[in-house]
């Protein structure tokens, strides 16, 4: 078993899925877990859909005591639509959650006092045996220090220098509406259903997820969409640019997508999509944006320090399995700290395993994209 005592205390490095799977995990461990947050406040919990997997719902269940299935929405087949606007469906059940819906398990459960937002850390230097993690102007000390501040982290560098990720030469806009705003036939049409359109060099696919803390009765969800479309650097620049233009870099916020640009959305959805998929984008008042990145780094751990998530590894959504890759180094670095004779000895065999499973499916997103006909000839670091 290995000695607890040599790790007490741990600083978590962003307080997103990715560090609280991990403060949630260690804090079961009975370790004196801080975790710091550079944005202030709870964020909305009206963020884009996440198929639930296994390592997630076994999360919530285990260690947040809630019910996944309480929280998301069934689907029983996925849909495929062609051109012309008819689908055929195969038979695939599968559950749909949301982004908030995940948050708010795990910020619930892990300790208020435990959780500081509006703080962000301004250094973390390794010690010998511990790490000193900087907010403010005040140096806290810890035994271990985990950087989950995402793919664009501003901590990866100090373990993993070659790690920052690469635009892939697409982005994806989403939109997340209720379901009470669509018209019933069009909601009928997606009801139980995981539906999917691919078309030349573009994917767009949308399923229900939970509402309002959880909800998941029909009428009380929303409605989520993701559409995957080819943009060149300077496209992604457009598209991420506010309509006061304010330039948002890899992402833009629902509420802040430029008219024009807006207007050439729903002028592409008209031309490129089925009709019940370009009915969604009419019906969605906020659309928002990401640039798609891939991410890897060839090591996740110096010394006491480890990279988590996304801080890690960004793969491409394709994959569905961002949230599942965290939850697995949780999973993982729990299991390692109960059953390995020392501390080293758990790290090291927690690296080597995230590694594996971190290469498997940043290879499969890129796999996806190429078979999509999405990859650009050549991408560009972002970080």
């Amino acid at each position: 078993m290995t000695p607890l005592s040599d790790i007490r205390s741990a600083g978590v490095v962003g307080g997103s899925l990715g560090g609280l799977f991990q403060a949630v995990a260690l804090a079961e461990l009975g370790i004196d877990v801080t975790v710091w947050e550079r944005s202030a406040g709870r964020p909305d919990d009206r963020g884009a859909g996440i198929v639930l997997q296994p390592g997630v719902a076994w999360f919530l269940s285990t260690f947040c005591g809630v019910d996944p299935d309480r929280i998301s929405v069934p689907v029983t087949h996925r849909q495929f639509f062609s051109r012309d606007g008819r689908s055929h469906h195969t038979l695939m059940g599968q559950r749909m959650i949301s982004w908030g819906a995940i948050y708010a398990s795990l910020r619930d459960r892990l300790d208020s006092a435990r959780y500081h937002d509006g703080k962000p850390v301004t250094a973390v230097t390794p010690r010998p045996g511990g790490v000193d993690v900087h907010v403010g102007g005040t140096a806290h000390q810890v035994d271990l220090a985990i950087i989950a501040d995402g793919s664009g982290s501003r901590h990866r560098g100090l373990v993993a220098p070659e790690g920052a990720p690469r635009y892939a030469g697409y982005v994806a806009y989403r939109g997340v509406l209720d379901e009470t705003t669509l018209p019933e036939e069009l909601s009928t049409v997606f009801r139980d259903r995981f539906s999917f359109y691919d078309g030349d060099r573009t994917q767009f696919l949308c399923y229900f997820i939970p509402g309002d803390f959880g909800a998941t009765t029909p009428g009380s969800r929303r409605m989520n969409w993701v559409w995957y479309v080819r943009a060149d650097a300077a496209g992604l620049d457009r598209i991420t640019t506010d309509g006061h233009g304010n330039a948002h870099g890899l992402s833009l916020p629902p509420g802040l997508i430029a008219p024009q640009v807006h207007a050439e959305l729903l002028d592409s959805a008209r031309t490129l999509l089925p009709e019940p998929l370009h009915l969604l984008v009419e019906h969605t008042p906020e659309p928002f944006a990401q640039a798609i990145l891939d991410g890897r780094v060839s090591r996740m751990r110096k010394d006491r320090v480890l990279l988590t998530g996304d801080a890690a590894f960004v793969v491409r959504p394709h994959t569905a399995a961002s949230a599942e890759k965290a939850a697995g180094d949780a999973i993982i670095l729990f299991t390692a700290l109960q059953q390995l004779p020392s501390l080293d000895a758990a790290l090291e065999a927690w690296e080597k395993n995230r590694l594996d499973e971190g290469n498997a499916l940043y290879r499969h997103g890129v796999g996806l994209g190429q078979r999509l006909g999405l990859n650009a000839p050549a991408s560009a670091s972002v970080g």
